[in-house]
């Protein structure tokens, strides 16, 4: 990677420079090093800021549920995968997860395998779709991606459950809810739905909100809206 590589030659050349005017190697070296950091923390920075720019762009056209123009744009951050690492798995992630709102499933789970390992929304639509495959021993790993890196998330671990509980493993989604309980003490969704289960009732996942309806394993719910004022007839 482009920036990796500029960070190592300015720690390079700063140590040299310092070797060459013969300061003490105890000061060069570390110099240097603290040189080659600082230059890959800024441009981390400068591709983070570039990043958020790409995805301000993404999500207002996802709100216009132009699912494909949020696709075109993702796809032009690619231009930036030389650059620094873990780009493109991020870009790939987020590109399964929007091919997955559009129920393209095939095309999501090429994209989702390639995501980054951190980005546990991502982890979790392919732990889903390996579920739906009836291949449960690749659910359970992508979950575990998920969980290690999200342990604070109270979703992931309910979702993890979730799934493990509808392929007929409801002590094992038992087990998980415990962890994440360990994780997250106090967690009343966690907590309710690990009651639930022991009571051996359905798990309750509505409390999460359009986070949990964007893994589109239950339908979203009906708004029923009155009638405007003006709209509204008279009873006779």
């Amino acid at each position: 990677m482009i920036n990796i590589i500029m960070s190592v030659f300015i720690a390079l050349d700063v140590g040299f420079l310092l070797y060459m005017l013969e300061v003490h190697p105890a000061i060069d070296i570390p110099v240097g090093l603290i040189a080659g950091i600082g230059i890959f923390y800024y441009l981390s920075k400068k591709m983070a800021a570039r990043l958020t720019k790409l995805m301000e762009q993404v999500n207002k056209l996802a709100q216009k549920r132009n699912i494909d123009g949020s696709i075109e744009v993702l796809k032009t951050g690619y231009k930036f995968r030389w650059l620094h690492p873990f780009v493109k798995s991020q870009i790939d992630a987020q590109i399964g997860t929007m091919y997955y709102y559009k129920k393209d499933y095939n095309t999501a789970f090429a994209y989702l395998k390639k995501g980054l390992s951190t980005h546990y929304i991502a982890k979790g639509m392919l732990a889903i779709i390996y579920m739906k495959k009836k291949q449960n021993d690749k659910m359970k790993q992508s979950f575990e991606m998920a969980v290690k890196s999200a342990s604070k998330e109270s979703l992931i671990w309910a979702l993890y459950a979730y799934c493990m509980n509808r392929t007929g493993n409801r002590d094992d989604a038992i087990s998980i809810l415990n962890r994440g309980l360990k994780k997250l003490p106090g967690d009343e969704r966690l907590a309710a739905n690990l009651k639930a289960l022991q009571n051996k009732k359905p798990m309750k996942m509505k409390k999460y909100g359009e986070m949990w309806y964007q893994f589109m394993l239950d339908k979203l719910p009906v708004v029923r809206q009155n009638a405007p004022q003006f709209a509204r007839q008279k009873r006779r």
